[in-house]
C-alpha cells in the first residue's frame, strides 16, 4: 500500500524558489510538447522512442526528457483508459435502451476527443535518477532534497520540515526514493504495510459524495 505527505518548499530561499519555478516551467513546455506529439496517438507505450523524444525542444537533460516523456505517455493513457470505460458504459446503455442517458454520455465522449489534457497543475514526477532525499542532517532543518540531472548544470537544493503525517508515515513505512514537486510544495511517497484483511464483523459502505476520484 502506498500513501503520502506534502511538505512545503517555503523555507528554500529566493533563488532556490526561482531555480524551482524556471526548472518547472520548461518541465511543463516539454510535457505540452509531448501531449501533442502523442495525443489522438495509438497503442502508446510507456518509455517512448528516440524518433519522439528527439522532435522536443529543451534545454533539459537527456534523462530528465525521457522522465517527462514518460509522465506525459501516462497522462494521455489515463484519458484513453477513462474514455474506453465511458465507451462501454455507453453501449451498455445503448443495449437496455437508456436512450437519454447514452447520449448525455456521447457528448462527454466527443468533447473529450477535442480537448487535450491540462497540464496547468500537473507536477513533475521524479525518481531516484534525479533526486537524493537526507534525513540526516546537522542543519536546523529536517531534511533536505537534492535534485540534479536537469540540464544546463543546474542543481537544486531544497530543505524542509517534516510534518506530523509525515513523521506518522516514516513510522509506519518506508519513504520512496520518488516524489512530486510543484512551485509550493513537494509530495512523498511511502510504502506501508497492507493492512490485515478483516474476515469476521459487519461490511460498512461509505458514500463520501463524490462521483470522481
Amino acid at each position: 500500500m502506498i500513501k503520502s505527505t506534502k511538505t512545503s518548499i517555503k523555507f528554500a530561499r529566493t533563488n532556490k524558489k526561482n531555480n524551482i519555478d524556471l526548472f518547472l516551467k520548461e518541465y511543463k513546455n516539454v510535457l505540452v510538447q509531448f501531449v501533442d506529439l502523442l495525443w489522438n496517438t495509438e497503442n502508446i507505450p510507456t518509455l517512448l522512442p528516440k524518433e519522439i523524444t528527439n522532435q522536443v525542444t529543451t534545454w533539459l537533460s537527456a534523462r530528465m526528457v525521457q522522465c517527462a516523456g514518460k509522465q506525459a505517455s501516462g497522462i494521455i493513457r489515463g484519458v484513453y483508459k477513462k474514455q474506453n470505460k465511458q465507451k462501454y458504459i455507453l453501449n451498455k446503455l445503448i443495449e437496455e435502451g437508456q436512450v437519454k442517458k447514452a447520449r448525455k454520455l456521447q457528448k462527454i465522449i466527443d468533447q473529450i476527443k477535442l480537448s487535450k489534457p491540462n497540464i496547468d497543475n500537473i507536477e513533475a514526477e521524479l525518481d531516484s535518477r534525479f533526486i537524493k532525499i537526507d534525513l540526516n542532517n546537522k542543519t536546523s532543518f529536517d531534511g533536505w532534497i537534492v535534485i540534479g540531472s536537469i540540464g544546463n548544470k543546474l542543481k537544486i537544493k531544497i530543505p524542509f520540515k517534516k510534518s506530523k503525517h509525515f513523521n506518522k508515515m516514516i513510522e509506519l513505512g518506508k519513504i520512496k526514493t520518488g516524489i512530486r514537486i510543484g512551485n509550493k510544495e513537494i509530495t512523498f511517497m511511502f510504502d506501508l504495510s497492507d493492512p490485515i484483511k478483516k474476515e469476521t464483523g459487519i461490511t460498512l459502505g461509505i458514500d463520501i459524495g463524490q462521483n470522481t476520484i
